[in-house]
């Protein structure tokens, strides 16, 4: 590593490669700055990873390629690996079952070439995606139901790094370059839908502070998941090979039913029956494969960590030992025996880095039915690993969509975006620069926290004003510039 600096980010792609002691004890010595920072999807914490000895090689963190230590990628009869068919297989399977199974559920449905696979394997399994691969299986929850509205925003000058921490509800960050080869800055968030005016009101205020060139506020819809059948498309080796026909029909038919659900931001009825639900447990999702996984995470926290929540007529009842943490699982449960009316899907997130020969693309284009865009996510799944779209909020106009696929797809896909564009305003698309990612990332850049939510009241406590006063000033502070 020379005498390179490396200072540890949150990033979007992870290269997984051995390190030395030197580079692991850096990272470990970071810790303790960022434990409060939460994985979201699409993030993968470095840190996290260093401690399971999954590490990232300075050398090797840049856009495009990954080289995977061998028994990551290769057969053993005895070891468990990454692209191993079987493995493949399994996450296929349950990207397309509407639910979010357990192990001794996977096992009494799911064979490989006619025959069981048994719990304990299951279990084995997915300790190894989860601990030593970071891979994720969740259910993704209906973000609107939960009283949080999805916004983009697109900025170009940011001067200052405070300008994109001020507001602590994002959950995505990158730095992407765009067709006209200008940096640009793509943050997601979760707002409270009563919030929304002073957040859009917090970017106009950057731009009048000339903190920013430009910031683009695109208010969108849940994030909706489209996945190839992994075992078609993934070769042992970790590489990228897009067959003629792949058959994703199931997410566009999963997709036009969702779009035909009634879209508002609100508190939905089944959270409002198990309001501590949010930020004692959703924050778990991410991180775990498994309840069983979750409910040990939860376990660890103790049950004051569960009462310093419940207040009020919450509270009643629940002061007996373990009444807290039974009533939790009990409400977990039914939520997932609703699984529709609280989740869109599960989803089986890859890392990006995981594979050789992925890019990452996103882009922002107008079409002008639903039934084209979905059908245009739908030709773009074809050819990619995974492909994430993100519906505008009317039944027209832009929409987002990112997805991963190699290099040799992107032609096509450029040719798709031009045939289904249709609106007055230019088509926006970025490659993801990672290194630029790492350079210029904070970890209050995706700060979202799942504790912000009052389960007495039901709300969430965001403090837009403050937001302002503080984007404010940073002016007085502000030197050089990001994007």
């Amino acid at each position: 590593m020379g005498s390179a600096v490396f200072k540890p980010v949150w990033v979007r792609n992870v290269v997984l490669t051995r390190t030395c002691s030197r580079f692991r004890s850096a990272l470990k010595d970071f810790l303790p700055e960022c434990n409060s920072v939460l994985p979201s999807v699409g993030f993968l914490y470095i840190l996290e990873l260093a401690k399971r000895d999954i590490l990232c090689s300075l050398g090797n963190l840049c856009w495009g390629m990954c080289q995977l230590p061998d028994k990551y990628s290769r057969s053993n009869s005895r070891t468990v690996h990454l692209f191993a068919p079987r493995i493949l297989k399994l996450l296929t399977y349950l990207s397309r079952k509407q639910a979010w199974l357990s192990p001794p559920e996977i096992a009494d449905a799911f064979h490989l070439d006619g025959r069981p696979v048994s719990v304990r394997t299951l279990y084995r399994w997915f300790s190894f995606l989860e601990e030593e691969v970071g891979l994720a299986y969740f259910p993704y929850p209906r973000m609107n139901l939960l009283g949080l509205a999805n916004v983009h925003v697109r900025i170009q000058g940011a001067r200052s790094p405070a300008v994109l921490a001020n507001v602590p509800w994002g959950y995505s960050y990158w730095v992407e370059i765009g067709l006209d080869g200008r940096p640009f800055i793509s943050q997601d968030y979760w707002i409270p839908a009563p919030e929304l005016k002073l957040f859009h009101e917090y970017w106009a205020t950057a731009k009048d502070l000339d903190l920013v060139q430009t910031a683009d506020v695109l208010n969108v819809r849940n994030t909706h998941f489209l996945f190839s059948p992994f075992e078609e498309i993934i070769t042992e080796d970790g590489m990228v090979e897009i067959p003629e026909n792949v058959d994703n029909e199931y997410f566009a038919d999963l997709l036009r039913r969702q779009l035909r659900r009634k879209y508002e931001v609100r508190t939905g009825d089944l959270i409002e029956a198990s309001p501590l639900i949010v930020p004692i447990v959703l924050e778990h999702l991410w991180r775990h494969c498994s309840s069983r996984h979750i409910w040990q995470a939860i376990r660890a926290k103790g049950e004051a960590h569960v009462l310093k929540y419940a207040k009020g007529s919450l509270k009643k009842g629940l002061r007996k030992e373990g009444m807290a943490l039974r009533l939790l699982h009990k409400q977990w449960r039914e939520l997932l025996e609703h699984f529709d009316d609280i989740f869109l899907q599960p989803v089986v997130f890859w890392p990006p880095g995981l594979l050789r020969n992925s890019t990452l693309v996103s882009f922002t284009v107008d079409v002008d039915s639903p039934e084209r865009m979905v059908d245009l996510a739908l030709r773009v799944s074809k050819r990619s690993v995974l492909t994430a779209l993100m519906p505008g909020v009317g039944s027209s106009g832009p929409c987002r969509i990112w997805c991963n696929p190699p290099g040799n797809q992107l032609p096509t896909i450029l040719r798709l975006l031009g045939d289904y564009h249709n609106g007055s305003s230019p088509l926006l698309l970025g490659l993801v620069d990672l290194h630029a990612t790492r350079q210029t990332a904070k970890p209050a850049f995706c700060g979202f926290d799942w504790q912000m939510f009052d389960p007495s009241n039901l709300t969430w406590r965001f403090k837009g004003e403050d937001y302002i006063e503080k984007l404010k000033a940073s002016v007085r502070k502000t030197s050089g510039g990001l994007a």
